[in-house]
C-alpha cells in the first residue's frame, strides 16, 4: 500500500484534494490518502508535528508520498521528514516535487492499480 500525504496551509484544500481523489480511487487497497493542511487547530499555516503524526500512521506502507504546494508547507515536510526516528520509515518517506493537486492525484491513481513507486514517480515526470 502507498500512502500519501496532501500538505498545505489550508485544511479546506487538503480535504477537498483527499476527496476528489478518494472519489476516483474508491475503495483502492493499494492506497491511503490522509490530509495534513492547516495547523491542526483551524488556523491557516502549517505543522511540522502533524504531518509527523500523518507519517508515522502510516508505518505499514511500502512508501510515504508526500506532495505539497508551497513555500513553508515544503519546509514543515521537510522538517517531519527530519523528526522521524524510525530508519525504513524514513528511507520509504518522499517529499515529490509535483504539484499538489496534479501530483497528488496522478499518484493515487497509480497506486490504486498496484504500482511500484517507480512506477508512479515515472507518471510524476509527465505532470
Amino acid at each position: 500500500m502507498i500512502g500519501v500525504i496532501l500538505v498545505s496551509h489550508s485544511e479546506k484544500i487538503t480535504e477537498g484534494v483527499k476527496e476528489m481523489i478518494e472519489e476516483m480511487v474508491g475503495d483502492s487497497p493499494h492506497v491511503t490518502i490522509l490530509s495534513a493542511g492547516g495547523t491542526g487547530d483551524g488556523r491557516l499555516g502549517t505543522n511540522s508535528l502533524m504531518i509527523l503524526e500523518a507519517i508515522q500512521s502510516l508505518e505499514e506502507a511500502t512508501d510515504v508520498l508526500i506532495f505539497g504546494d508551497i513555500g513553508s508547507a515544503i519546509l514543515c515536510a521537510e522538517t517531519a521528514m527530519d523528526l522521524i526516528e524510525d530508519d525504513e520509515l524514513r528511507e520509504k518517506t518522499l517529499l515529490v516535487d509535483a504539484p499538489l493537486v496534479e501530483g497528488a492525484f496522478a499518484a493515487a491513481v497509480q497506486a490504486s492499480v498496484n504500482c511500484s513507486r517507480e512506477d508512479i514517480l515515472k507518471e510524476m515526470a509527465n505532470v
